[in-house]
């Protein structure tokens, strides 16, 4: 889904996936209620969760360092969004 945002005097067209507003970017990546987002690595993969609605979203891949963490980091990441709706 597409919308229109008017920010600082700018228009922007937003992309809604399910609870998520993707920005511009894998960084501005929030929740479209308010609450605060998790950003973390799955291996290559990155991640945004929000705890608050249980849900999470894959960012993308390969574009920020994950390779100085190991499996452990990544199945603790992956433990902590089970049950989490995946959106995208």
């Amino acid at each position: 889904m597409k919308k229109q945002n008017i920010e600082a005097g700018q228009m922007r067209t937003a992309d809604i996936h399910g609870n998520f507003d993707m920005g511009t970017w894998f960084g501005e990546v929030k929740c479209i209620r308010g609450h605060p987002v998790r950003l973390f690595n799955i291996g290559r993969h990155h991640i945004v969760a929000c705890d608050e609605c249980r849900a999470c979203i894959h960012v993308g891949s390969n574009l920020m360092s994950w390779r100085q963490e190991n499996s452990e980091v990544w199945d603790e990441n992956r433990r902590s969004i089970d049950g989490y709706l995946r959106v995208g």
